[in-house]
């Protein structure tokens, strides 16, 4: 974060004022400093650039491990489950800097993601209905498969020609959606594979394979070299559906941002729809249109 003149005292008031901050980043900052004065001026200071100490630094991140879910799940695992469904789920949470992140525009976004996706992949699957009788989906480093699994719960109960399979490589994710699968009743739709992403190379040809998730921490070359490989998993008029993160989210939510990246140590790549365009295209995949979150937090790419 770039240098800019000190706010008197580490004034929360002054800082939220300076930066134009949501009241979320004032309520958490405000708690911080009744609980723990040293780590809000800590925090203060890591956003507005000065130079820290080690101990300083390792306090403030030991206060969020040991005082939030969020940050002790990212910490140890920034590509884990475990946050994605929080932030899916919405839970009533007890510790401040949960209930902030749950506030912040950015997770906001991330259900909005969800809710976003669902609706284009029921649309995806009513249009590819129309011209063939089964669907075959490919959910790529899904996870959980939650955006699968409530669409088919929702529209395709009944329906046994439309299927997906989920690849990923934790194992706890499988296990989690597995059982989510059989929650839903749609145990005889859904396939979950434990399984390196970059080696995997099915069978099976898909009409559609979401990418939803994976993107957002690489970079350009590797987004385009994970696409051109997921181009042969395509059958026939399949298409790609992949996600990732946009500078606006940078540019409106930067505090979260800010957590994110020096805290919880969770880099983004950040890439506009121009860009995400361009790696379709070197990918070799025909870009057809985009979608977004209610945010503009997350672009989302539909090509074939």
């Amino acid at each position: 974060m770039a240098n800019t003149s000190m706010i008197k005292n580490n004034s929360v008031e002054k800082f939220v004022e300076r930066f134009g901050f949501e009241k979320c980043v004032f309520d958490l900052l405000k708690f911080i400093e009744k609980d723990n004065e040293k780590v809000k001026n800590t925090l203060i200071k890591k956003y507005l650039g000065e130079s820290l100490s080690a101990e300083a630094e390792e306090e403030m991140i030991e206060y969020f491990v040991n005082n939030s879910i969020f940050s002790s799940a990212t910490i140890a695992n920034p590509a884990t489950s475990v946050v994605t469904e929080l932030l899916y789920k919405r839970p009533e949470v007890s510790h401040p800097i949960d209930k902030y992140f749950l506030a912040s525009k950015s997770g906001k976004a991330i259900y909005s993601r969800l809710n976003c996706v669902e609706k284009n992949l029921h649309l995806l699957i009513e249009e590819y209905l129309k011209k063939k009788s089964d669907v075959l989906i490919n959910n790529f480093g899904g996870g959980l498969s939650r955006d699968t699994i409530d669409v088919f719960s929702k529209y395709y109960q009944d329906n046994e020609n439309i299927k997906a399979i989920s690849i990923d490589r934790d194992s706890s994710a499988v296990k989690r959606g597995k059982r989510l699968a059989i929650i839903n009743g749609v145990t005889d739709k859904t396939e979950f594979l434990e399984v390196n992403i970059m080696k995997y190379n099915p069978e099976e040809k898909f009409d559609i394979v979401l990418v939803v998730g994976v993107l957002c921490g690489m970079p350009p070359e590797t987004c385009t070299m994970i696409l051109k490989n997921i181009k042969g998993l395509l059958g026939e008029g399949g298409c790609v559906v992949a996600s990732n993160a946009s500078p606006k989210m940078l540019e409106e939510d930067s505090f979260t941002y800010f957590i994110m990246e020096n805290i919880l140590n969770w880099k983004l790549i950040f890439k506009d729809e121009k860009l995400l365009k361009d790696i379709f295209q070197k990918a070799g995949l025909k870009w057809q249109r985009s979608f977004a979150d209610e945010y503009g937090f997350h672009n989302m790419g539909i090509g074939n």
